[in-house]
């Protein structure tokens, strides 16, 4: 490969590095928000307590105006009401409701830790904020608005165990103005994904702010709550906020874009939140609006679902608290694998992480694994390299004979370009040879990159030696300072890489070349670890492939 097609590949990868870090990741677009006026602020709930403690009285938010936009039924209540806890265990995860507004009080994941630290604890889907109230409310939508915050729901049981194939519910009732209210919750043993079951009373039995259209003469709805704080810190330092599938488009507004409400409407095929490698949301069997409405360093979503003209109204929902791991989104349903964003060419990325997976039923090692398919890659696109190098090779011959040619018709481009496109034609070189066939291999090093940015299977993962987590920036910390050894090796070795290339006659792309590792290495310093194996690794097979073919070449 000559300077000029590696100054080629370089610019284009660093440009699609740069496309998906900064443009995608700041300034993705998102739908405008009508204004909305704001209304007060719901009072806030305490943390959690651990998964599993036993059953003691929990306090609730007590029924203030949480609305955006209609003024609440009822007063708040003076002392927030008490409740009491209920566990549910599966194989998969701990969730913990409080009977106090009958809501998600925590969910804990167990096969994922906070960090990678052997005492941490397991990863919490669900995170509170004292600007909001927990997930799982419901709100009865009108004129006005009443949400069942101030309700206490009774329930059968304190604790739910299932395992395997194993299903059960959990049923929380309370009543408003004497008619029922029911909350019945579908889990399953070995599954992320349960169900949620809302009944609300008949319209006719409402007082009449809450059957009567709305202000700005939207129907009555339903409305399914869902809550969470920003994380401090985000996996990957990815995309992380409210999300929503409407009309089959993805929408995502990062927290610190969401200045005031915005309005999704449309068919909604999920809703909830998203960080790099989480989902949190639920599916509606039928609803016709989102609402995102920020909450000081929370985000409250709306679900809005039309009420039926006669009698109770029963809305069914799927709820996926759980990873992004492509097959566990796909067996979901419901679109939740478009949470899971792999780019333009996920299709090659997805072929890759099945190479990747069967890898590492033998190896065991994320970090091997890696290297296994870098080579792998390589070995497929050999006859290209070869083909590319070969091209090159013709193309350095003709260096003196077009050098001679730009001096001589220097003032006069169109003359010169001529006699170069001449020179091509004579010799039966291709000046696009050496391009053509790096062009093929961008979309299998897109898709490399999007894999290993995105794949939950590299999160915590260790590698060897220093190297903990594939997902994370590496640093060898030597008398407290955090040194990136794998990255200024990948710098080091694109500078050999450089010097193994056939020299280009143009001087200023010789200039340019010059500052291509120095650019690299700190557009890379920040990256995950897996990435920089990948980069680091290809380079070193990219240098033993350009030295064997420079020893066999011909003279």
């Amino acid at each position: 490969m000559d300077r000029r097609t590696l100054l080629f590949v370089a610019i284009s990868v660093m440009i699609i590095v740069l496309y998906q870090e900064f443009v995608l990741k700041h300034w993705a677009p998102t739908p405008p928000a009508p204004p909305v006026g704001a209304g007060a602020p719901p009072a806030g709930v305490g943390a959690p307590p651990e998964a599993g403690a036993p059953s003691a009285p929990v306090a609730a938010a007590p029924a203030v105006a949480p609305t955006e936009d209609l003024a609440p039924l009822t007063a708040p209540a003076a002392e927030p009401i008490q409740g009491r806890r209920v566990v549910v265990e599966t194989d998969l995860y701990v969730a913990t409701f409080t009977t106090a507004g009958g809501r998600l009080e925590d969910f804990l994941l167990k096969d994922y830790r906070e960090t990678n630290l052997p005492q941490s604890p397991p990863l919490s889907l669900v995170l509170p904020a004292p600007e909001v109230e927990l997930p799982l409310g419901i709100e009865l939508r009108g004129a006005r608005a009443w949400r069942d915050s101030g309700q206490l729901y009774e329930v059968d049981r304190d604790r739910l165990s299932l395992s395997g194939a194993d299903s059960g519910s959990l049923v929380l009732r309370t009543t408003f103005g004497g008619q029922p209210v029911v909350k019945t919750f579908t889990f399953f043993g070995n599954r992320y994904p349960f169900d949620l079951a809302v009944e609300t009373p008949a319209a006719e039995s409402l007082p009449p702010e809450l059957s009567q259209a709305s202000p700005d003469g939207k129907a009555a709805t339903v409305a399914l709550l869902l809550t969470r704080a920003r994380k401090k810190e985000v996996d990957g330092t990815s995309f992380e906020g409210p999300a929503a599938l409407v009309d089959g488009d993805v929408v995502q507004t990062p927290f610190d874009d969401l200045e005031g409400p915005e309005v999704l409407d449309g068919s909604v095929g999920w809703a909830g939140f998203e960080d790099h490698y989480f989902l949190v949301a639920a599916a509606p069997e039928r609803a016709v609006s989102v609402r995102f409405l920020p909450r000081g360093n929370a985000v409250e979503e709306k679900i809005l679902t039309p009420r039926t003209a006669t009698g109770p109204t029963r809305l069914d929902f799927t709820l996926y608290f759980g990873p992004k791991d492509r097959p566990t989104l796909e067996a979901a349903g419901h679109g939740f694998a478009k949470g899971l964003d792999l780019g333009w060419f996920a299709p090659i990325a997805l072929i890759l992480l099945q190479v990747l997976e069967s890898s590492h039923r033998l190896t065991g090692n994320w970090g091997v694994d890696i290297i296994l398919l870098t080579i792998l890659v390589k070995i497929l696109f050999f006859p290209l390299t070869r083909k590319s190098f070969s091209s090159m090779r013709d193309m350095q011959k003709l260096q003196p004979e077009m050098t001679r040619i730009r001096e001589k018709f220097k003032d006069d481009s169109q003359q010169m370009n001529a006699e170069i496109m001449e020179l091509y034609k004579r010799h039966k070189v291709n000046p696009l040879g050496g391009c053509l066939p790096m062009l093929l291999q961008i979309p299998v090093f897109i898709g490399l990159y999007q894999l290993l940015q995105n794949t939950i299977q590299l999160r915590h993962a260790p590698f060897a030696f220093w190297i903990t987590d594939l997902s994370a920036p590496e640093r060898l910390y030597v008398l407290g300072y955090g040194i990136p050894v794998l990255t200024l090796l990948m710098g080091a070795s694109m500078f050999l890489q450089q010097k193994l290339t056939p020299a280009a006659g143009d001087p200023n792309q010789q200039r340019i070349m010059m500052f291509m590792p120095v650019i690299f290495t700190f557009m890379f310093i920040g990256f995950p670890a897996g990435l920089i194996i990948y980069w680091l690794t290809n380079n070193l097979l990219t240098i033993a492939q350009q030295w064997w073919m420079l020893r066999s070449a011909p003279a």
